[in-house]
């Protein structure tokens, strides 16, 4: 399935998709389409949906069009309401006959956190469920730039705005992986049918700088971006054990058992990222699909997979490490920072 819907992709990498004429808008008109053309093509299941940041190009665009291809309901996100809606031609035209496609677009800037409140508030209020949540959005920085909300623009993007974000929809999101539970596929059983997906880098620096969190001492753009993506993995392996605790808690199952909160290195792909920072080094956009495979794998619906998987730092697709005890005093510290810059708390946890 992965190996056909990729070869769907990339046969559009190269080719000239025209953009549309008229901005593509969410409605409640465009996700009941969605549905019928999965009804059209025999699904008898509820469509998932998917929320990809960050795409309208690179790793984000690839793998929005992947899920688009496999049936999936996608969320476009970007910057630019020009490339918004080039990406949901590009998604659409890879979708296909799939029943997949975009079910959503929105135009919404993480220099502002109040851009990426206004992001989860309209997902909120026009999609009923949410099955996965890919925070794919990412930048490099050259030089040091602070945000008009007073932060470093890449401890902004790469790490406040997936903890907002996150804390934002993870009530729809359990809510959804409910609702799969009561259709048999969740409800606690241990399949892991709603997933987060947070992505750091192989890039990453050994610890957190505390003292240098936003570069306020110094500031360098590998350092800066590679400090950004340890805090995206320990935020993640923060994020699934309390999860976990949760799910324990009480004697009836729990939605949040069936709630995957997954960290990966995206591969080392010559996006416009990597170009910038490091140069020609990797493979091209259209062979990276980690991403794609861990939000899809039918692995983390197999209740004999160990928990520490559903919560694990996954390198090619394969386990790194696990929480664990993995720096648990600066994982708690840092979401403690999260929660106080951002004023989010995550009362399901």
């Amino acid at each position: 399935m992965a190996g056909s819907v990729a070869a769907a992709a990339r046969s559009l990498t190269r080719a000239s998709v025209p953009r549309p004429s008229r901005r593509l808008t969410t409605s409640s008109a465009s996700a009941e389409s969605s549905s019928d053309a999965g009804r059209a093509f025999g699904t008898t299941k509820r469509q998932k949906i998917a929320l990809v940041t960050g795409s309208t190009d690179g790793i984000g665009l690839h793998t929005a069009s992947l899920l688009a291809a496999s049936g999936h309901g996608v969320i476009v996100h970007g910057r630019s309401s020009e490339r918004v809606d080039a990406a949901c031609e590009r998604v659409n035209a890879v979708a296909g006959d799939s029943g997949g496609g975009v079910v959503g677009s929105y135009v919404r800037d993480f220099d502002s956190l109040q851009d990426a409140r206004d992001l989860a508030a309209e997902v909120l209020e026009r999609h009923a469920s949410l099955d996965l949540l890919d925070n794919n959005a990412g930048v490099f920085e050259p030089k040091r730039h602070v945000t008009a909300d007073g932060h470093e623009r890449t401890f902004q993007v790469n790490v406040l705005t997936p903890y907002l974000l996150t804390g934002l929809l993870l009530p729809r999101l359990v809510e959804t992986a409910a609702a799969s539970g009561a259709s048999g596929g969740g409800g606690g059983g241990g399949a892991a049918d709603v997933r987060i997906l947070n992505v750091a880098s192989i890039s990453q620096t050994s610890k957190i700088d505390f003292d240098n969190l936003e570069c306020e001492k110094s500031f360098s753009n590998h350092a800066s971006y590679c400090h950004s993506k340890t805090m995206m993995k320990l935020f993640s392996f923060e994020m699934y054990e309390r999860v976990a605790a949760a799910a324990a808690k009480g004697g009836e199952p729990s939605p949040l058992r069936d709630v995957a909160v997954l960290a990966c290195d995206p591969g080392t792909v010559n996006t416009k990222m990597l170009l910038a920072g490091w140069g020609p080094c990797g493979i091209e956009t259209f062979e990276a699909n980690d991403q794609f495979e861990l939000l899809t794998r039918e692995r983390f619906g197999n209740a004999s997979v160990p928990e520490s998987e559903r919560g694990g730092y996954y390198v090619n697709r394969t386990l790194r490490e696990t929480p664990g005890g993995v720096e648990l005093e600066d994982r708690k510290r840092l979401w403690e920072i999260l929660e106080r810059e951002t004023g989010v708390t995550y009362p399901l946890l």
